[in-house]
This record gives structure tokens, sequence and C-alpha cells, in this order.
């Protein structure tokens, strides 16, 4: 389905239940919506606490509100979704001069959380049902172009290796994840879930009555939460995962890999400055 298509198929649903948008009077995503809530009390608190930065209990408590809504067994809050994202992606092993399959339709921040470490994307189109990954397109993709060598899964028209997959579940509409997982399950591939849209959103198989959170079916997944998202801390994103490893690595990559010790600064690798200021 080509952009123009999908986005008439897009405005023509919206304008079937009686909503008509303009460039004058747009649908925007989300808007943040504060009235009669405890937000300034809560800023308040974290400002009287002197706690603003990357630690504290506000962070403590949200990370794990989202465990316990999602069933995460792991959160780490960080500054925004494509830090949460890159995170994701450097710790299930994609490095430099890797590929990463993504869908042509998402966000900016999917492709560029690749390309910051160096990595290429790799587009595979999207399935008109879900607007996510066609897992049909993706078999097709991968039959088609890799091979093994020395274990690794390479394509054979770059000479790249191909480390890892990323769903993205548009306007938190989950993608065919389970298909997906199948699919990256055959041949190896780490699968990462864009959930920036989808805190909310679940998934289950056919077969099965059990749902699952979005961003907990594939090996890892990523909230964001800017101000058109469904909850927002203004600028914001988290990385889930029930991989205890994978969780522990995050954390301390986000925290400049900072050796926990009273006095000293010892970091025992390059690292960012990723987290969640308390604020």
């Amino acid at each position: 389905m080509n952009s123009d298509a999908l986005s008439n198929q897009i405005i023509n649903g919206i304008k079937s239940i009686g909503i008509n948008p303009t460039f004058k009077n747009p649908i925007a995503t989300h808007e943040p919506f504060f009235q009669g809530t405890n937000a300034t009390s809560y800023v308040n608190d974290c400002i009287n606490s002197g706690w603003v930065s990357s630690t504290g209990k506000w962070v403590n408590k949200f990370e794990d509100e989202i465990c316990k809504f999602t069933g995460a067994k792991h959160c780490i809050a960080v500054n925004n979704g494509t830090a949460a994202l890159r995170l994701a992606l450097h710790a299930s092993g994609v490095k430099n001069n890797d590929e990463v399959i993504i869908p042509p339709l998402s966000f900016v921040a999917t492709s560029n959380a690749v390309s910051h470490l160096g990595a290429y994307p790799h587009f595979v189109d999207i399935e008109k049902d879900t607007y996510g990954m066609s897992p049909e397109a993706l078999a097709t993709r991968l039959e088609k172009i890799v091979s093994f060598k020395d274990g690794k899964l390479i394509n054979k028209l770059t000479g790249r290796r191909i480390s890892a997959v990323i769903a993205v579940h548009v306007f938190g509409n989950p993608a065919n994840t389970y298909s997906l997982l199948d699919i990256t399950s055959k041949w190896n591939l780490t699968l990462i879930e864009d959930a920036a849209e989808a805190l909310g959103s679940w998934n289950k198989r056919k077969t099965n009555s059990e749902r699952i959170h979005c961003g907990l079916i594939g090996d890892i997944g990523i909230f964001s939460f800017n101000g058109n998202k469904i909850i927002t801390t203004g600028g914001g994103g988290a990385i889930i995962t029930n991989e205890s490893y994978k969780a522990k690595l995050i954390r301390h990559l986000s925290t400049t890999a900072k050796q926990p010790h009273p006095w000293a600064f010892f970091h025992d690798q390059m690292a960012w400055n990723d987290r969640m200021p308390n604020l």
C-alpha cells in the first residue's frame, strides 16, 4: 500500500464517523489534559525535596506503576522514547554496520535510533489491517536476501549482518506481533517492539485468551511519554522487559555506566546519560 492510498484510507475512516479534519481544524493524536489532577502538588513535592534530576522517589514510583499496569518484570524510565529505543537496540546486540528491519510507517525516531548506533534501517512493507509490519512481507524478504555465514544472518545484497526487527504499534494499534515473532524466532532475530504510542494496548493469540501488553511479546519493548502520548511526563520514555540481564544492563548504561560507590566516580564502559529526571 503506497503512502497516498494509506493516507486516504485513514482520512476516509475518520470521516466515516462524522469528523472532517482540515488544515485549520486538525485532529491531534493526543492532547495533554491536567484539569482535576494532582500534577501541581506532585511537582511541588519533587521541587521541595531537592531531588529534581535523574534519581528520586517519583522515578521509582513511576517505574513500579508501569510494571504493575503492563505486567513487566522490569521498567527503566529514560528521558525520551528515542533514547529508550536506542538502548533497547544496543542491549540486544545491534552494532555498527548492522541492518535492522523496520516498517516504513513510523515516526522518524525509529530509524534515528538505528542510525545513532551506526546501523542501517532496512524497510519492509506494512499490512493494511494493522498498519504494522506485514509478516508475509518480512518472511518473503528474508527468504530472498539472507544467508548464514559464520553463524550470522547476512544480507547477500549488502554483506551486512541483519541483527534485529522492530515492530511498530502505529497509533497504539497492535501490530501482528505473534506472527512476526514466529518469523524472527525461525531466523534467530531479536524482535523489539516500538510501543511508543501503545500504552494500554494488548495482544493475544487466536488460540489463547491470555492478553499480553504490547512491548512484552518480543524480546524488549519501549514507550514514549511525550506530550502527544496517552500519558505524558513532558518528555520521557521507558524500556520494559522480562529479561533481567537486559534490564540490568540498560539501567547501568542509561546512568553513564557508573559503578555504585559512596564517593568515587568509576565508569566501566562507554555509556549514556539517559535517565528520566525525577521532576
